[in-house]
């Protein structure tokens, strides 16, 4: 029997002159598990008592914030489903041949979703912004 490789001038690994490297599993010594203490942070400042409570009321206020915004986009659904189900004028219009309500319920809610998120993420940023101004003013 003849070897394939031998006969197209050797292995692979031998025409080029180094064989493949040897492969290497990596895995993580530290199993959290076997932890007693917490981790401690190296190369990082001392985080003092007021940046803990900035962080902390920076946390809740975005949650209020996420709530508000949850809380208000599904009233606000809810009250465009309902007009769109409830004003039987709107049954009666057409535009292409489509009923208004269908073309409402297809491309009515993206604007909603769109006015939300941005409204949302402009709140969010003045939100950080006050955060950063607190810790460097201290």
């Amino acid at each position: 029997m003849t070897d394939p490789d031998a006969a197209r001038g050797g292995s692979p690994e031998r025409r080029r002159g180094h064989g493949r490297p040897a492969r290497e599993r990596v895995s993580s010594a530290d199993l959290s598990s076997n932890r007693a203490e917490p981790l401690v942070r190296t190369g990082a400042a001392e985080v003092s008592e007021a940046e803990t409570v900035f962080t902390r009321s920076l946390m809740r206020t975005q949650a209020r914030l996420a709530l508000a915004s949850v809380l208000s986009f599904v009233v606000v659904v809810v009250f465009f489903t309902f007009v769109i189900s409830r004003i039987p004028a709107l049954h009666d219009l057409s535009i292409a041949g489509v009923p208004l309500p269908w073309l409402m319920q297809a491309y009515g809610f993206y604007p909603i979703i769109v006015v939300f998120a941005v409204i949302h993420t402009v709140a969010a940023m003045r939100t950080e912004r006050r955060f950063r101004a607190l810790v460097e003013h201290e």
